[in-house]
């Protein structure tokens, strides 16, 4: 729904949110200061950061529609982040089964595809975790375009 951000946070919260997003895009803040920062935030006992740590994993999620209309510079830095979110665990149960499935569609796209690609990406930063989901390592198996052309992650899966 249109402007449901907004009720869900203070528009103070969404704005520093956003800031950090802008930054993100701009290069000002790699990824991993990036998940350092929301790691922190995610601790915190402060009340404020703990907001602006949900507002920005909520804002990201509800982006996901628009990921394929996203530039392939931008998408790339976003599936890196997505992906990283999800090696470092700053998101679960729910949450996490959402951020994966997004990885799989993203997965099942055509190869050449920017989604394809935001994939990919995705999937690079967490490849370690992988061994703790062998169902989905089996949905990855069943794309035939990663059997064809991605051996290496096949391989990795496999073993």
């Amino acid at each position: 729904q249109q402007g449901q951000a907004s009720t869900l946070f203070a528009p103070d919260i969404e704005e520093e949110a956003n800031s950090h997003f802008q930054r993100i895009y701009t290069s000002e803040l790699q990824i991993e200061s990036v998940i350092s920062m929301l790691r922190g935030f995610k601790a915190s006992s402060n009340q404020r950061e703990q907001e602006v740590f949900a507002c920005m994993i909520h804002n990201l999620f509800d982006e996901y529609r628009f990921f394929p209309r996203y530039p392939e510079r931008e998408l790339l830095i976003t599936g890196k982040l997505f992906g990283s979110l999800i090696q470092h665990q700053l998101v679960s149960s729910i949450t996490l089964g959402i951020a994966l499935r997004y990885v799989l569609e993203a997965l099942r796209k055509p190869l050449r595809s920017n989604m394809f690609k935001f994939g990919m990406c995705a999937l690079e930063q967490f490849k370690q975790r992988l061994v703790e989901w062998p169902q989905y390592c089996h949905h990855i198996l069943q794309i035939a375009h990663i059997r064809q052309a991605h051996d290496d992650l096949i391989d990795y899966i496999q073993r």
